[in-house]
């Protein structure tokens, strides 16, 4: 059995004044930059009641089509740290909120 596997990289530049971001991807192994598909997604995610598991979903709003990932902790503290803006203003539901 063989697996395949590839590396991206992904730049994520802000345009405050316009309230945008630029999405750039390169392929590690070749340098060669990825052309992107303009689309539109939805992500949802939840947080048990525990908080020890974090489901999202990401939906392609066009096609409808979905994907599932579900992770621990180390996930949304992952997203808190990396690719939320520090200000705070997307805050992740906790199960004490209600």
């Amino acid at each position: 059995m063989s697996s395949e596997s590839f590396s991206l990289l992904i730049w994520l530049l802000n345009d405050l004044p316009m309230h945008t971001t630029m999405v750039r991807v390169q392929r590690v192994d070749t340098g060669e930059y990825v052309p992107l598909q303009e689309g539109s997604f939805l992500l949802r995610i939840a947080t048990e009641e525990d908080a020890s598991i974090l489901r999202c979903s990401i939906r392609h709003l066009a096609s409808g089509r979905e994907a599932y990932i579900q992770s621990g902790q180390a996930l949304q503290a992952f997203i808190l740290s990396t690719l939320l803006d520090h200000e705070g203003t997307v805050p992740f539901p906790t199960p004490d909120a209600e």
